[in-house]
């Protein structure tokens, strides 16, 4: 009896070792899913847009009555509107970049972009922008750089505890 129980039990291993193994199919690799992705950005640009208006109608009620307080770098009237996906954050870090290698007055406006918008992404640049040649861009990106001073970054408050000592008297 004990012979047919184990014998049932390394079949049964077998079998599932068997089924865990087979490869499986794939579902998705043949299906084109570019209409859906286009579908969804639309609708996902609807959405944006409609929140992009709540937001307008509620800044034109509290606009500032101080003109000369909008951030530097912006053209006049111009308001600031951030992005909110890594693919607009990209898009601006690139201009960003650009504006910056083009030297002169655009690389000031950068800096002056990059210490409104004070976004973690902008660092590299604004350590660039402290080894310029340009004094008031040097300026620009200290004042910007200054806004990151002190701030603890997710990675230092997230590193592992030491391990605790082992209880070496119950090892003899």
């Amino acid at each position: 009896m004990t012979q047919a129980l184990s014998g049932a039990a390394i079949a049964a291993v077998i079998a599932v070792c068997w089924l865990l193994g087979r490869p499986r199919p794939k579902i998705l690799r043949s299906t084109d899913t570019s209409a859906v992705a286009a579908l969804n950005r639309g609708q996902m640009e609807l959405v944006l847009e409609a929140a992009g208006g709540a937001a307008t109608a509620t800044a034109a009620t509290d606009q500032d009555p101080d003109p000369g307080s909008e951030d530097p770098g912006l053209a006049d009237g111009e308001t600031p509107s951030w992005p909110r996906d890594q693919r607009q954050r990209g898009l601006l870090l690139r201009q960003l970049e650009q504006q910056f290698l083009a030297g002169g007055e655009p690389r000031r406006q950068a800096m002056a972009v990059c210490g409104a918008w004070n976004h973690r992404d902008t660092l590299p640049l604004i350590r660039r922008g402290l080894r310029d040649s340009d004094p008031s861009v040097v300026g620009l990106a200290a004042e910007a750089m200054a806004a990151f001073r002190g701030r603890s970054t997710a990675a230092a408050s997230a590193q592992p505890t030491a391990k605790p000592p082992r209880n070496v008297s119950r090892t003899r």
